[in-house]
């Protein structure tokens, strides 16, 4: 099969997994409470439900409380609309000051779990085996990479975000609560998000595709509607000026930074790699492309039965969700390749689907699992605090003395949250 044949290929078969019963809601349901509890447990230091990070207070938090929900939710922050942590930030304002740290972290941390659900069940479009499926769903929880800034952290939905819209652009419910649940993700993660605007071929193709002849995809059409509804949201920002953001093109940190970092932080994780790039993480990168190649040379002998589309399409848009936006800012965090290092995972299951053996398989999964478990707690400038109940109480102290007044309170890491008293009294 050629490249164009397989990239053509129908990578959204009808979900063949049965009906679920209420044995299987509970099995969910178990599996967001334990994400969710390693989610925050993986912040060390002072802790995720005592810590507000950054943007998730500085600029989310602060103006919910401030502007209210809904002249916050329409409220552009670096270039583009957040509509999942406006909406997380509007259900932190419900609750006293003093909670508002343990609300976000644990909004936070739900979502992402949920999303890692969302994943488990639509890959079975394409995984057939449960440890597969649990392959590329548990890397939203246990992602060895970027801790200092997506670790239970509303402003950093998207990077998780991202991941999950790629599977519902493949995934083909067989009932209208999952389809419903695909469009309505769809559309969340693109208001939260521009950078989804590299999803709009595979959306196109969705909507545009007739499976054998067949009448078109109308649940490719409405996922294709909602992608294009949220980047409309997204770009009427830009054009009316509200959203402004500039560029700084750099190309070849694009690609170094897909190859030196997006592929190797999988399977390596941020712990070995370390902080700058250097001849070790040169090293420890080859290591991580020879990993790549030889799942390759796998497959390419038949020696698994490769899931060929679901590996090549994830493979592209891992490049591309890596290479656009820092070719476009010119810069290079580690978030930027959260998204990518899943789809890399994706991409390397995809490709070891077991024909008579497993050992490959399961050979990866052994990788992945001692990344994860090197990297599962990893000190960032979150764990030093300051602690939020302990910065609330003192501004509220201040506020007793001068009730009418704004005070600064302060946040990880060495940011200043300037809020009202009437807030911090509640």
């Amino acid at each position: 099969m050629t490249i164009a044949e397989t990239l053509f290929a129908a990578p959204a078969r009808v979900e063949t997994a049965r009906p679920g019963r209420w044995g299987g809601v509970a099995l969910g349901a178990a599996a967001v409470a334990v994400g969710t509890a390693v989610g925050l447990l993986r912040q060390p230091g002072v802790g995720a439900l005592d810590t507000v990070w950054a943007e998730d207070g500085g600029v989310f938090l602060i103006e919910a409380v401030r502007q209210g929900p809904l002249d916050a939710l329409v409220t552009s922050y670096a270039g583009y609309f957040h509509a999942v942590p406006r909406l997380m930030a509007a259900v932190a304002t419900l609750f006293p000051a003093g909670a508002a740290a343990a609300v976000l972290a644990l909004e936070a941390a739900v979502v992402v779990s949920l999303l890692a659900l969302l994943v488990y069940v639509a890959s079975g479009c394409h995984l057939t085996s449960t440890f597969s499926r649990v392959l590329v769903s548990a890397p939203l929880v246990v992602v060895p990479l970027g801790q200092g800034d997506v670790l239970n952290s509303i402003a950093n939905f998207h990077w998780y975000g991202l991941y999950a819209l790629f599977w519902t652009l493949v995934w083909t419910p067989r009932r209208p609560a999952g389809r419903a649940v695909a469009v309505t993700v769809t559309f969340l993660v693109v208001a939260s998000d521009i950078v989804t605007v590299v999803f709009v071929p595979l959306a196109l193709w969705r909507a545009l595709r007739r499976p054998d002849g067949a009448a078109r995809d109308r649940h490719g059409i409405m996922l294709a509607g909602a992608l294009g509804a949220g980047l409309l949201i997204q770009f009427a920002g830009l054009l009316s000026g509200s959203s402004e953001r500039e560029l700084s093109p750099n190309p070849v940190l694009a690609v170094s930074g897909f190859l030196l970092r997006a592929v190797p932080a999988p399977l390596v994780g941020e712990r070995w790699l370390g902080e700058s790039v250097d001849a070790r993480w040169i090293a420890l990168a080859a290591i991580a492309w020879l990993v790549v190649g030889a799942a390759t040379l796998v497959a390419y002998t038949r020696r698994t039965r490769p899931a060929r589309t679901l590996a090549v399409v994830a493979g592209l848009h891992a490049a591309a969700l890596y290479m656009v936006p820092v070719l476009l800012s010119g810069v290079a965090t580690p978030r930027y390749a959260v998204a990518p290092a899943m789809l890399v995972i994706t991409t390397l299951v995809a490709l070891l689907q077991p024909a008579d053996s497993r050992v490959p398989l399961y050979s990866l999964a052994a990788l992945l699992a001692l990344v994860a478990a090197v990297n599962l707690r990893v000190d960032n400038a979150r764990a030093n605090g300051p602690a939020w109940r302990a910065e609330i109480e003192v501004a509220r102290e201040e506020c007793a003395l001068r009730p009418a007044r704004t005070v600064d309170v302060a946040i990880p890491p060495d940011w200043s949250v300037p809020l009202p008293c009437s807030y911090l009294s509640r």
